[in-house]
Protein backbone atom coordinates (compact mmCIF):
# COMPACT_ATOMS: atom_id res chain seq x y z
CA UNK A 1 0.00 0.00 0.00
CA UNK A 2 1.52 3.37 -1.05
CA UNK A 3 2.73 5.29 1.97
CA UNK A 4 1.33 8.62 0.79
CA UNK A 5 -2.20 7.22 0.98
CA UNK A 6 -1.69 6.01 4.54
CA UNK A 7 -0.58 9.49 5.56
CA UNK A 8 -3.59 11.20 3.96
CA UNK A 9 -6.24 8.67 4.98
CA UNK A 10 -7.20 7.31 8.33
CA UNK A 11 -10.04 5.59 10.14
CA UNK A 12 -13.15 4.89 8.08
CA UNK A 13 -11.71 6.14 4.79
CA UNK A 14 -8.65 3.95 5.08
CA UNK A 15 -10.87 0.94 5.57
CA UNK A 16 -13.46 1.95 2.96
CA UNK A 17 -10.88 2.28 0.19
CA UNK A 18 -8.57 -0.50 1.43
CA UNK A 19 -8.80 -2.78 -1.62
CA UNK A 20 -8.19 -0.07 -4.23
CA UNK A 21 -5.36 1.44 -2.17
CA UNK A 22 -3.54 -1.85 -2.69
CA UNK A 23 -3.28 -1.20 -6.42
CA UNK A 24 0.21 -0.11 -7.47
CA UNK A 25 0.17 3.51 -8.62
CA UNK A 26 -3.16 4.32 -6.92
CA UNK A 27 -3.43 7.76 -5.29
CA UNK A 28 -6.67 8.24 -3.35
CA UNK A 29 -5.77 11.83 -2.53
CA UNK A 30 -5.81 12.71 -6.23
CA UNK A 31 -9.30 11.27 -6.56
CA UNK A 32 -10.57 13.05 -3.48
CA UNK A 33 -9.28 16.36 -4.87
CA UNK A 34 -10.94 15.84 -8.27
CA UNK A 35 -14.23 16.89 -9.83
CA UNK A 36 -16.03 15.07 -12.65
CA UNK A 37 -19.07 16.44 -14.49
CA UNK A 38 -21.40 13.77 -15.89
CA UNK A 39 -23.90 14.97 -18.49
CA UNK A 40 -26.74 12.53 -19.00
CA UNK A 41 -27.93 10.35 -16.13
CA UNK A 42 -29.41 7.48 -18.10
CA UNK A 43 -28.19 3.90 -18.31
CA UNK A 44 -24.50 4.67 -18.82
CA UNK A 45 -24.61 7.81 -16.68
CA UNK A 46 -26.07 5.96 -13.68
CA UNK A 47 -23.38 3.29 -13.87
CA UNK A 48 -20.57 5.79 -14.37
CA UNK A 49 -21.72 7.97 -11.47
CA UNK A 50 -22.07 4.92 -9.23
CA UNK A 51 -18.57 3.67 -10.04
CA UNK A 52 -16.89 7.02 -9.48
CA UNK A 53 -18.81 7.53 -6.25
CA UNK A 54 -17.80 4.16 -4.85
CA UNK A 55 -14.15 4.81 -5.76
CA UNK A 56 -14.24 8.13 -3.94
CA UNK A 57 -13.92 10.88 -6.53
CA UNK A 58 -14.20 14.03 -4.42
CA UNK A 59 -16.99 15.81 -6.28
CA UNK A 60 -19.40 14.56 -8.92
CA UNK A 61 -21.73 16.94 -10.74
CA UNK A 62 -24.78 15.45 -12.46
CA UNK A 63 -26.60 17.29 -15.25
CA UNK A 64 -29.73 15.94 -16.94
CA UNK A 65 -32.91 17.61 -18.18
CA UNK A 66 -35.07 14.50 -18.25
CA UNK A 67 -37.41 12.73 -15.80
CA UNK A 68 -37.69 9.07 -14.85
CA UNK A 69 -40.09 6.82 -16.77
CA UNK A 70 -41.14 3.23 -16.14
CA UNK A 71 -39.27 2.13 -19.28
CA UNK A 72 -36.00 3.41 -17.76
CA UNK A 73 -36.06 0.92 -14.91
CA UNK A 74 -34.68 -2.06 -16.83
CA UNK A 75 -31.26 -0.40 -17.15
CA UNK A 76 -30.98 2.77 -15.05
CA UNK A 77 -29.98 1.13 -11.80
CA UNK A 78 -30.19 4.16 -9.51
CA UNK A 79 -33.97 4.44 -10.00
CA UNK A 80 -36.97 2.50 -8.69
CA UNK A 81 -40.73 2.60 -9.26
CA UNK A 82 -41.27 5.22 -6.57
CA UNK A 83 -39.00 7.62 -8.48
CA UNK A 84 -41.09 7.77 -11.66
CA UNK A 85 -41.80 11.34 -12.74
CA UNK A 86 -38.92 12.87 -10.77
CA UNK A 87 -35.81 14.47 -12.31
CA UNK A 88 -33.09 11.89 -12.98
CA UNK A 89 -30.18 14.02 -11.74
CA UNK A 90 -31.84 14.80 -8.41
CA UNK A 91 -32.86 11.19 -7.67
CA UNK A 92 -29.43 9.90 -8.68
CA UNK A 93 -27.76 12.36 -6.32
CA UNK A 94 -29.86 11.11 -3.40
CA UNK A 95 -28.94 7.48 -4.07
CA UNK A 96 -25.25 8.21 -4.57
CA UNK A 97 -24.97 10.17 -1.34
CA UNK A 98 -26.26 7.14 0.53
CA UNK A 99 -23.62 4.94 -1.16
CA UNK A 100 -20.68 7.12 -0.16
CA UNK A 101 -21.32 10.11 2.13
CA UNK A 102 -17.69 11.21 1.71
CA UNK A 103 -18.31 12.25 -1.91
CA UNK A 104 -19.91 15.60 -2.67
CA UNK A 105 -22.73 15.23 -5.21
CA UNK A 106 -24.40 18.13 -7.02
CA UNK A 107 -27.43 17.71 -9.28
CA UNK A 108 -28.90 20.00 -11.93
CA UNK A 109 -32.19 19.41 -13.72
CA UNK A 110 -31.26 21.59 -16.69
CA UNK A 111 -29.94 21.56 -20.24
CA UNK A 112 -26.15 21.65 -19.90
CA UNK A 113 -25.97 24.30 -22.63
CA UNK A 114 -27.57 26.81 -20.25
CA UNK A 115 -24.42 26.97 -18.11
CA UNK A 116 -21.55 29.40 -18.62
CA UNK A 117 -17.82 28.71 -18.44
CA UNK A 118 -17.70 29.32 -14.69
CA UNK A 119 -19.72 26.16 -14.13
CA UNK A 120 -17.04 23.98 -15.75
CA UNK A 121 -13.84 25.69 -14.61
CA UNK A 122 -13.12 23.45 -11.59
CA UNK A 123 -13.85 20.15 -13.32
CA UNK A 124 -11.02 17.77 -14.14
CA UNK A 125 -13.03 15.67 -16.61
CA UNK A 126 -16.28 16.21 -18.51
CA UNK A 127 -18.15 12.99 -19.36
CA UNK A 128 -20.95 12.69 -21.92
CA UNK A 129 -23.49 9.89 -21.45
CA UNK A 130 -25.98 11.38 -23.90
CA UNK A 131 -28.22 9.97 -26.61
CA UNK A 132 -28.19 12.98 -28.93
CA UNK A 133 -25.53 14.50 -31.17
CA UNK A 134 -26.36 18.22 -30.82
CA UNK A 135 -25.42 18.31 -27.13
CA UNK A 136 -22.46 15.95 -27.61
CA UNK A 137 -21.05 18.29 -30.28
CA UNK A 138 -21.56 21.30 -28.01
CA UNK A 139 -19.81 19.57 -25.09
CA UNK A 140 -16.95 18.50 -27.34
CA UNK A 141 -16.32 22.10 -28.43
CA UNK A 142 -16.60 23.33 -24.85
CA UNK A 143 -14.02 20.82 -23.63
CA UNK A 144 -11.62 21.85 -26.39
CA UNK A 145 -12.16 25.51 -25.56
CA UNK A 146 -11.43 24.87 -21.87
CA UNK A 147 -8.62 22.37 -22.56
CA UNK A 148 -10.32 19.71 -20.43
CA UNK A 149 -10.39 15.95 -21.03
CA UNK A 150 -13.70 14.85 -22.52
CA UNK A 151 -15.03 11.29 -22.29
CA UNK A 152 -17.85 10.47 -24.71
CA UNK A 153 -19.90 7.28 -24.38
CA UNK A 154 -22.88 5.82 -26.24
CA UNK A 155 -24.74 2.57 -26.77
CA UNK A 156 -27.32 1.04 -29.10
CA UNK A 157 -28.64 -2.42 -28.34
CA UNK A 158 -25.71 -4.86 -28.17
CA UNK A 159 -23.22 -2.21 -29.30
CA UNK A 160 -21.47 0.53 -27.36
CA UNK A 161 -18.52 2.85 -27.81
CA UNK A 162 -16.26 5.28 -26.02
CA UNK A 163 -13.96 8.02 -27.28
CA UNK A 164 -11.64 10.12 -25.14
CA UNK A 165 -10.71 13.61 -26.27
CA UNK A 166 -7.54 15.12 -24.84
CA UNK A 167 -7.54 18.60 -26.43
CA UNK A 168 -4.49 19.26 -28.56
CA UNK A 169 -3.38 15.61 -28.42
CA UNK A 170 -6.15 13.29 -29.63
CA UNK A 171 -8.91 13.54 -32.20
CA UNK A 172 -12.07 15.34 -31.08
CA UNK A 173 -15.59 14.27 -32.10
CA UNK A 174 -15.54 16.59 -35.12
CA UNK A 175 -12.20 15.41 -36.55
CA UNK A 176 -13.92 12.43 -38.17
CA UNK A 177 -17.50 13.61 -37.93
CA UNK A 178 -18.25 12.94 -41.59
CA UNK A 179 -17.49 9.26 -41.11
CA UNK A 180 -18.70 8.71 -37.54
CA UNK A 181 -21.81 10.88 -37.12
CA UNK A 182 -24.81 8.91 -38.49
CA UNK A 183 -25.94 10.01 -41.95
CA UNK A 184 -29.51 10.84 -40.88
CA UNK A 185 -28.13 13.06 -38.13
CA UNK A 186 -25.79 14.80 -40.56
CA UNK A 187 -28.66 15.53 -42.94
CA UNK A 188 -30.81 16.90 -40.11
CA UNK A 189 -27.92 19.00 -38.82
CA UNK A 190 -27.49 20.57 -42.24
CA UNK A 191 -31.09 21.83 -42.30
CA UNK A 192 -31.33 25.52 -41.47
CA UNK A 193 -33.71 26.26 -38.65
CA UNK A 194 -34.91 29.40 -40.40
CA UNK A 195 -37.89 27.53 -41.79
CA UNK A 196 -41.61 27.95 -42.17
CA UNK A 197 -44.32 25.76 -40.63
CA UNK A 198 -45.21 24.66 -44.16
CA UNK A 199 -41.73 23.10 -44.47
CA UNK A 200 -42.28 20.88 -41.44
CA UNK A 201 -45.78 20.03 -42.66
CA UNK A 202 -44.28 18.86 -45.96
CA UNK A 203 -41.56 16.84 -44.20
CA UNK A 204 -44.15 15.07 -42.05
CA UNK A 205 -46.27 14.23 -45.10
CA UNK A 206 -43.21 12.64 -46.72
CA UNK A 207 -43.13 10.34 -43.67
CA UNK A 208 -46.81 9.48 -44.15
CA UNK A 209 -48.00 11.75 -41.33
CA UNK A 210 -50.79 14.30 -41.83
CA UNK A 211 -50.86 17.05 -39.24
CA UNK A 212 -52.88 20.26 -39.33
CA UNK A 213 -51.05 23.51 -40.09
CA UNK A 214 -52.28 25.11 -36.87
CA UNK A 215 -50.75 22.31 -34.80
CA UNK A 216 -47.47 22.66 -36.68
CA UNK A 217 -47.48 26.41 -36.03
CA UNK A 218 -47.86 25.71 -32.31
CA UNK A 219 -44.85 23.39 -32.49
CA UNK A 220 -42.87 26.19 -34.16
CA UNK A 221 -43.74 28.52 -31.30
CA UNK A 222 -41.83 26.14 -29.01
CA UNK A 223 -38.79 25.85 -31.30
CA UNK A 224 -39.77 22.48 -32.79
CA UNK A 225 -39.11 23.13 -36.48
CA UNK A 226 -37.75 19.91 -37.96
CA UNK A 227 -38.38 16.19 -37.74
CA UNK A 228 -35.06 15.99 -35.92
CA UNK A 229 -36.42 18.41 -33.29
CA UNK A 230 -39.47 16.20 -32.82
CA UNK A 231 -37.39 13.04 -32.44
CA UNK A 232 -35.09 14.51 -29.82
CA UNK A 233 -37.32 16.86 -27.83
CA UNK A 234 -36.22 16.53 -24.21
CA UNK A 235 -38.29 16.77 -21.04
CA UNK A 236 -37.52 20.45 -20.49
CA UNK A 237 -39.10 21.27 -23.86
CA UNK A 238 -42.03 18.87 -23.50
CA UNK A 239 -42.99 20.18 -20.07
CA UNK A 240 -43.56 23.64 -21.59
CA UNK A 241 -46.22 22.25 -23.93
CA UNK A 242 -49.86 21.95 -22.98
CA UNK A 243 -51.19 18.44 -22.44
CA UNK A 244 -52.69 18.08 -25.94
CA UNK A 245 -49.54 19.25 -27.73
CA UNK A 246 -47.34 17.08 -25.51
CA UNK A 247 -49.40 14.06 -26.53
CA UNK A 248 -49.02 15.02 -30.20
CA UNK A 249 -45.23 15.13 -29.86
CA UNK A 250 -45.14 11.84 -27.94
CA UNK A 251 -47.21 10.15 -30.67
CA UNK A 252 -44.97 11.61 -33.39
CA UNK A 253 -41.85 10.43 -31.58
CA UNK A 254 -43.19 6.90 -31.40
CA UNK A 255 -43.88 6.91 -35.14
CA UNK A 256 -40.73 8.72 -36.26
CA UNK A 257 -38.19 7.34 -33.80
CA UNK A 258 -38.95 3.90 -32.43
CA UNK A 259 -37.01 3.59 -29.21
CA UNK A 260 -33.70 1.80 -29.70
CA UNK A 261 -33.04 -1.43 -27.81
CA UNK A 262 -31.09 -0.97 -24.58
CA UNK A 263 -29.59 -3.44 -22.11
CA UNK A 264 -28.27 -2.94 -18.61
CA UNK A 265 -25.37 -5.33 -19.28
CA UNK A 266 -24.15 -3.26 -22.24
CA UNK A 267 -24.49 -0.02 -20.27
CA UNK A 268 -22.51 -1.41 -17.35
CA UNK A 269 -19.82 -2.76 -19.68
CA UNK A 270 -19.08 0.53 -21.42
CA UNK A 271 -19.54 2.54 -18.20
CA UNK A 272 -17.01 0.30 -16.48
CA UNK A 273 -14.45 1.04 -19.19
CA UNK A 274 -15.24 4.76 -19.07
CA UNK A 275 -14.87 4.78 -15.27
CA UNK A 276 -11.46 3.16 -15.50
CA UNK A 277 -10.30 5.63 -18.15
CA UNK A 278 -11.49 8.59 -16.07
CA UNK A 279 -9.61 7.25 -13.05
CA UNK A 280 -6.50 6.92 -15.24
CA UNK A 281 -6.91 10.52 -16.43
CA UNK A 282 -7.25 11.75 -12.84
CA UNK A 283 -4.12 9.84 -11.82
CA UNK A 284 -2.06 11.58 -14.50
CA UNK A 285 -0.22 8.53 -15.84
CA UNK A 286 0.49 6.36 -12.80
CA UNK A 287 -2.18 3.82 -13.79
CA UNK A 288 -1.25 3.39 -17.45
CA UNK A 289 -1.92 4.98 -20.82
CA UNK A 290 -5.28 6.51 -21.67
CA UNK A 291 -7.35 5.05 -24.51
CA UNK A 292 -6.53 6.72 -27.84
CA UNK A 293 -9.12 6.20 -30.57
CA UNK A 294 -12.70 4.96 -30.70
CA UNK A 295 -13.32 1.77 -28.73
CA UNK A 296 -16.33 -0.17 -30.04
CA UNK A 297 -17.89 -3.09 -28.15
CA UNK A 298 -19.85 -5.67 -30.13
CA UNK A 299 -21.86 -7.70 -27.65
CA UNK A 300 -23.12 -10.13 -30.29
CA UNK A 301 -19.62 -11.35 -31.04
CA UNK A 302 -17.98 -10.55 -27.68
CA UNK A 303 -15.50 -8.35 -29.49
CA UNK A 304 -13.74 -5.10 -28.69
CA UNK A 305 -12.30 -3.05 -31.56
CA UNK A 306 -10.21 0.10 -31.34
CA UNK A 307 -10.57 2.35 -34.37
CA UNK A 308 -7.51 4.57 -34.74
CA UNK A 309 -8.43 8.24 -35.06
CA UNK A 310 -5.82 10.75 -36.11
CA UNK A 311 -6.26 14.30 -34.89
CA UNK A 312 -6.83 16.60 -37.87
CA UNK A 313 -4.76 19.75 -37.83
CA UNK A 314 -7.43 21.52 -39.90
CA UNK A 315 -10.37 20.38 -37.72
CA UNK A 316 -12.78 23.29 -37.31
CA UNK A 317 -13.07 22.59 -33.57
CA UNK A 318 -9.67 21.42 -32.31
CA UNK A 319 -7.32 22.51 -35.13
CA UNK A 320 -4.34 24.44 -33.77
CA UNK A 321 -4.77 27.54 -35.87
CA UNK A 322 -8.58 27.73 -36.16
CA UNK A 323 -9.21 30.21 -33.35
CA UNK A 324 -6.24 32.37 -34.38
CA UNK A 325 -6.67 32.52 -38.14
CA UNK A 326 -10.09 31.07 -38.80
CA UNK A 327 -11.16 28.47 -41.34
CA UNK A 328 -10.60 29.69 -44.89
CA UNK A 329 -13.93 29.98 -46.67
CA UNK A 330 -14.56 31.32 -50.18
CA UNK A 331 -17.47 33.74 -50.46
CA UNK A 332 -19.16 35.15 -53.58
CA UNK A 333 -19.71 38.93 -53.49
CA UNK A 334 -23.17 38.61 -55.04
CA UNK A 335 -24.53 35.84 -52.81
CA UNK A 336 -26.92 36.76 -50.03
CA UNK A 337 -26.24 36.13 -46.37
CA UNK A 338 -28.91 33.41 -46.42
CA UNK A 339 -27.22 31.67 -49.32
CA UNK A 340 -23.95 31.87 -47.43
CA UNK A 341 -25.60 30.43 -44.33
CA UNK A 342 -26.90 27.46 -46.31
CA UNK A 343 -23.40 26.65 -47.55
CA UNK A 344 -22.02 26.97 -44.03
CA UNK A 345 -24.75 24.64 -42.75
CA UNK A 346 -23.85 22.04 -45.37
CA UNK A 347 -20.08 22.35 -44.85
CA UNK A 348 -20.03 22.16 -41.04
CA UNK A 349 -23.36 20.53 -40.17
CA UNK A 350 -24.74 23.57 -38.33
CA UNK A 351 -28.57 23.73 -38.44
CA UNK A 352 -28.83 27.28 -37.10
CA UNK A 353 -25.86 29.47 -38.16
CA UNK A 354 -25.99 33.18 -37.43
CA UNK A 355 -23.27 35.37 -38.93
CA UNK A 356 -21.44 38.19 -37.14
CA UNK A 357 -19.12 40.70 -38.81
CA UNK A 358 -17.40 43.29 -36.64
CA UNK A 359 -20.23 44.44 -34.37
CA UNK A 360 -23.12 43.52 -36.66
CA UNK A 361 -25.37 40.49 -36.93
CA UNK A 362 -25.84 40.05 -40.68
CA UNK A 363 -29.32 40.24 -42.21
CA UNK A 364 -30.35 37.35 -44.47
CA UNK A 365 -31.43 39.46 -47.42
CA UNK A 366 -28.19 41.48 -47.66
CA UNK A 367 -25.63 40.67 -50.34
CA UNK A 368 -22.01 40.16 -49.29
CA UNK A 369 -20.97 43.01 -51.60
CA UNK A 370 -23.15 45.39 -49.56
CA UNK A 371 -21.46 44.60 -46.26
CA UNK A 372 -17.97 45.93 -46.89
CA UNK A 373 -16.38 42.52 -46.33
CA UNK A 374 -12.91 42.13 -47.89
CA UNK A 375 -10.67 39.12 -48.50
CA UNK A 376 -8.81 38.34 -45.29
CA UNK A 377 -11.61 39.61 -43.05
CA UNK A 378 -13.06 37.27 -40.43
CA UNK A 379 -16.75 36.60 -39.94
CA UNK A 380 -17.99 34.57 -36.97
CA UNK A 381 -20.57 31.80 -37.02
CA UNK A 382 -22.75 31.36 -33.94
CA UNK A 383 -24.51 28.01 -33.59
CA UNK A 384 -26.00 25.83 -30.87
CA UNK A 385 -23.52 23.12 -31.89
CA UNK A 386 -20.48 25.06 -30.65
CA UNK A 387 -19.77 26.81 -27.40
CA UNK A 388 -17.61 29.49 -29.06
CA UNK A 389 -18.36 31.09 -32.44
CA UNK A 390 -16.46 29.61 -35.39
CA UNK A 391 -14.21 32.16 -37.16
CA UNK A 392 -14.24 32.05 -40.96
CA UNK A 393 -11.48 33.80 -42.87
CA UNK A 394 -13.12 35.19 -45.98
CA UNK A 395 -11.69 34.79 -49.46
CA UNK A 396 -13.79 36.68 -51.99
CA UNK A 397 -14.24 35.15 -55.43
CA UNK A 398 -16.83 33.89 -57.88
CA UNK A 399 -15.59 30.31 -57.92
CA UNK A 400 -16.82 28.21 -55.00
CA UNK A 401 -15.08 24.98 -54.05
CA UNK A 402 -16.53 24.48 -50.56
Amino acid sequence: MPGSNEMELSGELLERYDRQLRLEGWDQKKLMDSEVIIVGVGAIGCELAKNLTLMGVGKIVLVDNDVIELSNLNRQMLFTDSDIGRPKAEVAAEKLKSMNPWVKIEAYYRDVREFDLEFFKDSNVVASCLDNWPTRRWLNSLAVELDKPFVDTAMDGMYANIQIVIPGKTACLECHGEELIPRDVQLAECTLRRRKPEDLLKDLKSEGIDLGLEVVKRLFDHGIKTIFDIKYSQADILEKLDEDLRKVVADLQERLKPKMPALQSIASTIAGIASTEIIKILHGGSLGEILNGLLVYDGFNSRFTIVKLERKEDCFVCGDYVMERGVEFRVRPEETVMELKKRIAERFGFPDPELLYRKWRLSDEKKVSELGIKSGDVIYVETSRRYMPLPLKVELGERIND
